[in-house]
């Protein structure tokens, strides 16, 4: 088990050569500026839910050592940054879950001219833990090994002192070791058009969004029953596509020195496709049964939303965003409408001293009858207060205590999770 967590770690050795590629890169005729920082977190953790079920049956203390590195590179027209961590986790009680998880980025800004600007950024994650998408989703996806990568651009330019556009383009793969739960592959592209509007409206720009994205879920499994004097082997193959196109319009608006407002607001046209194969295979004598197919369509309609409005004193902070959309979900072989509200703030108590506190309400609703996916009508809830003190700008401790609830509809059960956290974080910058 050790030499194939080793392995894994072995297999993004090639980001390394990424690192010199990137961290080479003209930037302009100034010298380079570099930051090479270090940072180590070590972890315990008490939860009374490892896996989130119903029943909450396995609890455990966990300790979580976390050592990371970045590389930045600031030039006079270029910003690169390559950043890697390791999460290693040991169970106390329940050791054959002890595993590493791995996080890796890539990024880079280029500005050739006044008026031209590009990006690029590319991901890989090798994760395992059950509740690893849980306070991002609002789903529990299980402790299933994934191996996702990403990679994306844009580029954008500006027309005139008051309008600027561009295009986005973003590329994403998940692939899990179990065969029951689907992969994933989708792509996006987004065209996007700003106008100042202080003609009309001060400290505010316009902007106009028209989105493309399209998903691809696969998943082949299998399992063998006895039928008489049988051994029947069911196979199914089920594959699903969804293509999505938005048309959103929003503003973005300092409405103060310290509040901010932006909002986006427009529809939606999806259409699903899926494409289920069985097939029964018997021995002895060993014959097949002609395969069953079933292929659904449904096209659905629906709205786009989102809003920030964000608020920075000099000791407190606070923030509150929601949003709608259709969203894919992980390891599950298709999309729903997720509809999101968050509120947070911390607040700054002395100059070592701070405190934070956060709610989160996820729901998570499959169209009705669509043609794509299992039915999903998950409803989750998290709450998150803490405190850090900040011994230097070096090291620092932090407690939280997060309380999860989620409400499965669809199924008609329920799950709750209390966490404790105590975090001690290391930074350091060796080119300062």
């Amino acid at each position: 088990m050790v030499r194939g967590k080793v392995a894994r770690l072995r297999k993004m050795g090639p980001i390394l050569w990424w690192v010199w590629f990137l961290a080479t890169v003209p930037g302009g005729a100034a010298a380079a500026d570099y930051r090479l920082s270090t940072n180590i977190v070590t972890r315990y953790e008490y939860t009374d839910n490892i896996f989130f079920n119903e029943d909450g049956a396995l609890d455990d203390h966990i300790t979580t050592v976390s050592p990371g590195v970045a590389l930045v590179r600031h030039a006079e027209r270029s910003t690169v940054r390559v950043d890697g961590r390791a999460d290693f986790s040991h169970y106390r009680e329940n050791d054959e879950l002890d595993d590493i998880d791995q996080w890796y980025n890539a990024s880079i800004d280029y500005r050739p001219s006044e008026r031209w600007q590009f990006a690029a950024h590319g991901g890989l994650i090798d994760d395992n833990r059950a509740d690893r998408d849980v306070e991002i989703t609002g789903l529990v996806l299980g402790s299933v090994r994934r191996r996702r990568s990403n990679i994306g651009g844009m580029a954008s330019y500006i027309f005139t002192e008051k309008t600027s556009g561009g295009l986005f383009v973003d590329f994403n793969r998940e692939n899990y070791d179990d065969p029951d739960t689907s992969d994933r592959m989708d792509y996006s592209v987004v065209l996007f058009l700003s106008q100042m509007l202080d003609n009309w409206l001060a400290r505010t720009t316009g902007r106009l969004n028209l989105r493309y994205s399209h998903y691809k879920f696969e998943r082949y499994y299998g399992n063998i029953a006895t039928q008489d004097i049988f051994e029947v082997t069911t196979t199914l193959d089920d594959r699903s596509d969804v293509d999505s196109l938005s048309l959103t319009a929003g503003t973005e608006s300092v409405l103060t020195e310290k509040i901010n407002l932006n909002w986006d607001l427009g529809a939606r046209y999806s259409r699903s496709c899926r494409d289920l194969v069985q097939q029964r295979t018997y021995t002895p004598p060993w014959f097949s049964e002609p395969p069953l197919r079933n292929e659904t369509e449904s096209d659905r309609y629906g709205f786009v939303g989102s809003l920030a409005l964000n608020y920075r004193g000099e000791r407190f902070t606070a923030g509150l965003s929601a949003s709608h959309d259709l969203q894919p979900l992980s390891g599950r072989g298709g999309t729903a409408n997720r509809t999101r509200i968050s509120l947070s703030g911390s607040r700054r108590f002395s100059e070592k001293l701070s405190g934070s506190a956060s709610v989160q309400w996820y729901w998570n609703l499959s169209e009705e009858d669509a043609a794509t996916g299992d039915e999903t009508d998950t409803q989750t809830w998290n709450a998150r207060v803490g405190l850090r003190w900040a011994f230097n700008r070096h090291l620092a401790l932090s407690g939280d205590y997060l309380y999860t609830r989620s409400e499965d509809h669809s199924d008609g059960t329920e799950a709750y999770r209390n966490r404790f956290l105590l975090r001690l974080t290391g930074t350091y910058d060796w080119l300062e």
